[in-house]
C-alpha cells in the first residue's frame, strides 16, 4: 500500500481549514444591480447610520444644536453604511435631506456642504442660492450631490458627512437656535442613492421524491432585515410565483429562504428559477433567473413533504407570529396561608412554532452555529437516532419538558422573546413548583403547526400587601417575533381568600371584570390584538382577612342590611311604614355593590348608609290615625258584629258602657259588656 508523504498530508490538512463560504457553496448569483434606494439617517452624530427600512427609526429623533453663528467650518454629523455593499454603481445624482428648525430667529444664512465618500473617492455638495437661507420654523434642509460611477471593493463603506462652513442667524431673539434632526419616526431625513444594497443568490435545488425543495439567499450589508423587510419578495419556477410561507433559516449573517416546488412529471428535467426583490415602496423591481437540472422521482405520496433545514431556522418573518395566551389562576387559604397556582397555557404558531419544533428534534446538538437557547439544552436520555429524524420523540419530549425547570428564563426571553418572570408575576426562585408541558396539537412532525406550551406554578403570595400578579411581558425586537398577543386570564379565590382592589393599568383596551359571591370572587380579563410595545400591569391585594374575604363579607353585610332594617321595622311598629318599604329598594343597591366586588370598605359605607336612612325614615314616619280601617292593625282589639249590616268593628277601648258607630252603616253600637 502507498503511503502519503508528509508534505501531500501537510497540503491536505491546510486546504481542509480554509474556510468556505456557506452562501457561495453550490449557489447561483442571480440578481442584484445597483439601484435607487432611499437611506435614512439614524443613530448618534458621531457614528450615524443608514438604513432603507423605516421601520429601523427610533422613537425620538437625534438633533444637533448650533445655538450661535459660526464663522468657520463645523462638522454636524456623519453616517455610514459599514461595510456597504460590494458591486458597481453608475454616474447619478443624490439627493440629501435633513430636517431642521429655526427657534427665535428670523432665519439662518447657512453656508453648508454634503460630502460622500465611496470607494475610496470623495464627492461634494454645497448649497447654492435656491438653498442657503432657511427660514423660521420647521423644513427641509436639501443639497444635491453628483457622483461618478465606480465600485465598492469589499470591506470597505460609504459615508455621508454634513459641514456647515458658516452660519449667521437674522434678527436673533434669546436663545435663538438652528435644530437638525434626524432617526425619529415621521423625519424626512435621509440621502437618495444608487447603490448594490442586496444580491439573491439561488441553491442548488434539493429533491426527494417529486418534492424539490428551491433555496434563495438574500445577502445585504443590512442583514436578515434585507429578506424581512422588503417591500416585496418572490421566487418562481418556470415562470409560477411559488406560494404559502417558506422556512426560514440564517445563511451566516444572511437569511435562506426554501420553498417546497412539487414536480409535475419524473425523471431528470431542466427548470427555470427566477427571484425578485423591491427593497422599497416605488424603486424599481430587482430579478433574475438561472436554470437548474433537478431528477423527481414518483415515490408514490401524494401529499407533499416538508423541507428540513440543516441551518437553525429564524424566528420570524419580519411581520411576527400570532400569540394566544390562557391564564387560569385559583387564590386559596391553606393553613393560614395564601397559595396562588397559576396555569399558562401559551399557543403558538407559524416561525416560533417551527423553530421550537425544529430545536426539540436537534436537542442535544452541540453545533457552534446554532443560538444560545437552543445549545444549553443537553442531549440527556437522546439518543443519535432520536435526534434529527423530523419527528419530535417521546425521549425529545421528556428532555425539553424536564430542562426547562432551570433553563426556561434563558430559552424564553433570548429565544422567544417573552419575559417569563414578568409573565408568571414573579421571580422563579419564589416559586413552590413550576413545571412545563407541551401539547402538540396531534402533530409531532417538525413542521409549521402550532403547538401549546403549558406552564404551570405554585407560590405563596405576601398577604395584606399590593402586588404585581401579571406585566407586559413581550421583548419587543426591531424585526418582531410576535405580530399581535390575545390574553385570556381567569382568576378564582376560594370563601375566605380575596384578591382586593383588583386593577389593570396601562393599555386601555384590556377590560377587566371583578365579581363576588359567598363561594369566592372571579375576575376576568380579555384582549385582543394587543401590540408587542404594549405595557400593562395587573395588580392585586391577596388576603384572608375575615372583613375582606367573600364569605365572611357576605355574612357581615347581611347582618347589617338585615339587623338594620328589622330596627326600623320595630320603630316604626305604631307608624306608617309606607316610605321603609319602598326604600327597600336599598336593599338590592348594597347586594350589588357585593356582587360587583366593590373595595369592603365601600361596601361598608353603602350599606350603612341604607342603614341609616331606614332609621332616619322609621323615626321621621308619622303615627297611624285611629279610626283608619286601611292604616290601624286590628289583629289584638276585641270586634263585634253590626246587627244591622254585619260589618266587624274593633273595640278599642275597656270603657264600659261605649257607643262607637259602626264603620259601615254608621248606626250607633252600644257596647255594655
Amino acid at each position: 500500500m502507498r503511503t502519503i508523504s508528509p508534505v501531500l498530508l501537510c497540503a491536505i490538512l491546510l486546504l481542509s481549514c480554509i474556510p468556505i463560504s456557506e452562501v457561495e457553496a453550490n449557489s447561483v448569483e442571480v440578481c442584484c444591480d445597483s439601484g435607487p434606494v432611499e437611506l435614512f439617517l439614524t443613530g448618534p452624530a458621531a457614528s450615524g447610520g443608514m438604513t432603507p427600512f423605516e421601520s429601523e427609526l427610533g422613537t425620538d429623533s437625534q438633533e444637533v444644536t448650533i445655538s450661535d453663528s459660526i464663522p468657520q467650518e463645523r462638522e454636524i454629523a456623519t453616517w455610514s453604511i459599514n461595510p456597504a455593499w460590494t458591486g458597481s454603481y453608475p454616474s447619478s445624482t443624490w439627493e440629501f435631506s435633513i430636517d431642521y428648525e429655526v427657534a427665535n430667529a428670523g432665519g439662518v444664512q447657512i453656508n453648508a456642504s454634503v460630502t460622500v465618500e465611496i470607494g475610496g473617492s470623495d464627492y461634494q455638495g454645497v448649497t447654492d442660492q435656491s438653498n442657503s437661507f432657511l427660514p423660521s420654523g420647521s423644513g427641509s434642509f436639501s443639497i444635491d450631490i453628483n457622483v461618478d460611477s465606480g465600485s465598492i471593493p469589499a470591506s470597505t463603506d460609504v459615508s455621508v458627512t454634513l459641514t456647515a462652513q458658516t452660519v449667521v442667524f437674522s434678527v436673533p431673539g434669546a436663545d435663538a437656535g438652528l435644530i437638525f434632526s434626524w432617526g425619529g419616526e415621521g423625519d424626512e431625513s435621509s440621502i437618495i442613492a444608487d447603490l448594490p444594497v442586496v444580491d439573491l443568490l439561488i441553491d442548488e435545488p434539493v429533491t426527494e421524491g417529486m418534492d424539490v425543495y428551491v433555496s434563495m439567499v438574500v445577502a445585504s450589508p443590512f442583514g436578515q432585515l434585507a429578506a424581512v423587510q422588503a417591500n416585496s419578495l418572490d421566487i418562481s419556477v418556470n415562470g409560477g410565483v411559488l406560494s404559502g410561507d417558506p422556512i426560514e433559516t440564517s445563511s451566516g449573517d444572511y437569511v435562506r429562504l426554501t420553498w417546497t416546488w412539487r414536480a409535475t412529471t419524473s425523471g431528470e428535467q431542466t427548470i427555470t428559477i427566477g427571484a425578485s426583490i423591491q427593497i422599497q415602496s416605488g424603486t424599481p423591481l430587482l430579478s433574475g433567473s438561472a436554470d437548474f437540472t433537478i431528477d423527481p422521482f414518483d415515490d408514490g405520496s401524494n401529499s407533499g413533504g416538508v423541507f428540513y433545514p440543516t441551518e437553525e431556522p429564524l424566528r420570524t418573518d419580519g411581520a411576527g407570529s400570532p400569540l394566544a395566551v390562557k391564564i387560569d389562576m385559583k387564590l386559596d387559604k391553606e393553613d393560614d396561608i395564601l397559595f396562588m397556582e397559576k396555569e399558562f397555557k401559551l399557543t403558538i404558531d407559524d416561525e416560533i412554532s417551527y423553530w421550537m419544533r425544529w430545536g426539540m428534534d436537534n436537542i442535544g446538538n452541540d453545533d457552534p452555529a446554532l443560538s444560545q437557547p437552543l445549545r444549553i439544552f443537553s442531549s440527556g436520555m437522546v439518543s443519535e437516532e432520536d435526534r434529527r429524524n423530523r419527528i419530535i420523540d417521546s425521549v425529545e419530549i421528556n428532555e425539553f419538558e424536564s430542562q426547562m425547570d432551570n433553563l426556561a428564563i434563558t430559552y424564553m426571553n433570548d429565544g422567544m422573546a417573552l419575559e417569563l418572570e414578568e409573565l408568571i408575576g414573579t421571580d422563579v426562585q419564589n416559586l413552590y413548583q413550576i413545571s412545563f408541558e407541551v401539547d402538540f396539537h396531534g402533530e409531532k412532525r417538525v413542521t409549521p403547526h402550532p403547538l401549546t406550551l403549558n406552564i404551570t406554578t405554585i407560590e405563596e403570595v405576601e398577604q395584606n400587601v399590593v402586588i404585581d400578579i401579571l406585566r407586559d411581558f413581550i421583548v419587543v425586537q426591531p424585526a418582531p417575533i410576535w405580530a399581535n398577543i390575545d390574553i385570556s386570564v381567569n382568576i378564582e379565590t376560594g370563601m375566605m381568600a380575596s384578591l382586593t382592589g383588583a386593577t389593570i393599568k396601562g393599555e386601555d383596551s384590556i377590560d377587566l371584570t371583578h365579581r363576588r359571591t359567598p363561594f369566592g370572587e372571579t375576575i376576568s380579563i380579555k384582549a385582543e390584538n394587543l401590540e408587542p410595545s404594549a405595557t400593562f400591569t395587573l395588580s392585586g391585594m391577596p388576603t384572608a382577612n375575615p372583613l375582606n374575604a367573600p364569605l365572611s363579607l357576605s355574612i357581615i353585610t347581611l347582618i347589617i342590611i338585615g339587623g338594620g332594617f328589622y330596627c326600623a321595622l320595630r320603630i316604626t311598629k305604631n307608624k306608617r311604614r309606607s316610605a321603609l318599604w319602598i326604600e327597600t329598594i336599598l336593599i338590592p343597591v348594597v347586594l350589588l355593590s357585593l356582587y360587583l366586588a366593590y373595595d369592603p370598605f365601600t361596601v361598608g359605607i353603602i350599606a350603612g348608609i341604607a342603614v341609616a336612612i331606614w332609621s332616619i325614615t322609621a323615626i321621621a314616619s308619622p303615627k297611624r290615625k285611629k279610626g283608619s280601617g286601611a292604616a290601624i292593625d286590628n289583629s289584638n282589639y276585641p270586634t263585634i258584629d253590626c246587627p244591622a249590616c254585619g260589618t266587624t268593628n274593633s273595640i278599642m277601648t275597656d270603657e264600659r258602657p261605649f257607643r262607637m258607630a259602626c264603620s259601615g252603616c254608621k248606626r250607633v253600637l252600644k257596647i255594655v259588656e
